[in-house]
């Protein structure tokens, strides 16, 4: 009787540990970065990524009086701009730790996988009030952030890894929650490659005259811009060498150049970008191939006339363009 008594009791503390290792739950929401992991006890109430995109990571302060007016809050001033696969997170608490505590602990653990810190900040000393480094970081992806708008008490670190194949940067912004709610901390995670390009095909002079003798227009992607910029790069010589034997061979014709954009960042911004970008490739037929300034028209429609859907980098290169139409 003793024997089984001390045996009935021996399974009853057994229980308690048997059934946490069967119930040991999984971390709450979607799977973890493995290169950043998780701060113990947070929740991940965000996870979306995107097989390739094209973003700006903050690397120094964002200074609102240096923006401007209705353009991006992050520039080759104060950030750097990177592509490739990525990935945004949005983590809540743990209850009981500050923003700063966050983001240092992060630092520490990835520091000590290869990482290195290019730009760390708390509150203010991000740039201004701090609202700037806020809005240039949860605007950096086309993905609702829904993070508190608590600037004042954020902290903020950009970190990269360097590796052969293709860099990996890191921003992580936590805020506090607001009222008794934990800490709010946003991670995005880019593993930088180069996009698959020369996927749309090259076109010459004749193609363009055919095109135009049948739409009365020719959509152009060989011309190329860096961000933000409006003077041709070096590579888009070759389409502009085509669209002026195109007007050479057929003196009787006038055009309109028209920049177009993506529908990456401000309505007014792209209008003017698209502006000054076809405004440059008429100065540069112009200056480099004698064509006569009376027979180029610049023009820019910004985003406001997509011919691909802007939910997908593929669509959006596609909205990236110069077109030419018959006057």
């Amino acid at each position: 009787m003793r024997r089984l008594i001390v045996a009935a009791l021996a399974a009853l503390l057994a229980l308690p540990a048997a059934a946490q290792q069967r119930a040991a739950p999984a971390p709450a929401g979607g799977a973890d970065h493995p290169m950043v992991g998780r701060y113990e006890g947070a929740v991940q109430r965000l996870r979306q990524q995107r097989d390739y995109a094209e973003m700006r990571i903050v690397t120094g302060q964002v200074l609102g009086a240096h923006r401007v007016p209705g353009g991006p809050r992050a520039t080759e001033a104060n950030s750097t701009a990177v592509a490739g696969r990525a990935l945004r997170m949005r983590y809540e608490g743990p209850e009981g730790r500050s923003p700063l505590e966050l983001v240092r602990n992060w630092q520490q653990r990835m520091e000590r996988d290869g990482f290195r810190t290019v730009f760390a900040c708390e509150g203010r000393g991000c740039g201004g009030t701090g609202a700037d480094l806020w809005f240039a970081v949860t605007e950096a992806q086309p993905v609702n952030a829904n993070m508190p708008s608590n600037w004042d008490g954020q902290a903020y670190a950009a970190l990269r890894l360097e590796r052969p194949q293709g860099d990996v940067w890191v921003a992580i912004l936590s805020v506090p929650g607001g009222g008794n709610r934990p800490p709010v901390t946003l991670i995005d995670v880019v593993e930088t490659r180069p996009m698959e390009t020369d996927r749309i095909v090259f076109v010459d002079a004749a193609a363009m005259e055919r095109a135009i003798a049948a739409t009365g227009r020719v959509a152009l992607y060989g011309i190329r811009f860096d961000t933000d910029r409006a003077e041709p790069r070096p590579e888009s010589r070759p389409t502009l060498e085509e669209i002026a034997k195109y007007l050479r061979a057929n003196p009787a014709v006038s055009v309109i150049v028209t920049g177009h954009t993506d529908n990456q960042g401000a309505f007014d911004y792209n209008l003017d970008l698209s502006r000054r970008r076809a405004a440059a490739v008429v100065a540069a037929l112009t200056r480099d191939f004698g064509i006569p300034a009376a027979r180029l028209t610049a023009f820019g429609a910004g985003m406001a006339a997509p011919v691909a859907a802007n939910d997908t980098e593929q669509g959006r290169a596609q909205n990236r363009r110069v077109e030419i139409v018959r006057r």
